[in-house]
């Protein structure tokens, strides 16, 4: 026997499947949505933090930037200037609860932009992906990162001090 039923009946069932999975659709959005926004702000969350330590444990007077730098450990990189007006790099990291402070003076450095221009004299055909100051063995380094001619992604370390540098070389896995 056939089944006998209202015409509306078929129409509201697709309707509801519809709205269900627009449902579902907006709420993944959502929920994806606000987790990259936390962990975007978890990033510069203890910039506050660590720029009013800097401030009142060290001798620097004014800060004009802060990165972090995930060497051996995690390092926040600040960049600022003395109460004498000395431009200078503070590296910070915490040692168990204590915190530690490394400073040096940039005038004893070459500049960013100098050895990024040696690096692009040095590196025609590579494609820039970004470049930051950190630390690595103790030594202040600019870690330039970028995609060789054969699309591996390559960290390049050049010591600030002498422009010597050395490379880590990574093959993507999914090749």
């Amino acid at each position: 026997m056939k089944k006998q039923s209202l015409p509306f009946i078929g129409r509201n069932k697709l309707w509801i499947i519809v709205s269900l999975s627009t449902i579902v659709v907006l709420s993944a959005l959502f929920y994806f949505f606000t987790l990259y926004q936390e962990v975007m702000n978890s990033k510069t969350e203890h910039f506050d933090d660590v720029r009013t330590l800097a401030m009142e444990n060290t001798s620097l007077d004014v800060i004009h930037s802060i990165e972090r730098f995930h060497g051996d450990q995690l390092y926040y990189v600040l960049d600022g200037e003395t109460n004498d007006n000395q431009a200078s790099l503070l590296y910070m990291y915490q040692v168990e609860e204590e915190w530690e402070y490394d400073m040096y003076n940039k005038e004893s450095f070459y500049s960013e932009d100098v050895l990024l221009s040696e690096w692009r004299d040095r590196c025609t055909s590579c494609e820039f992906s970004g470049s930051n100051v950190g630390i690595d063995n103790g030594f202040p380094v600019l870690e330039i990162k970028y995609f060789d001619t054969t699309d591996r992604l390559v960290y390049e370390h050049v010591i600030l001090e002498d422009k010597s540098h050395y490379r880590l070389t990574l093959n993507p896995s999914f090749q």
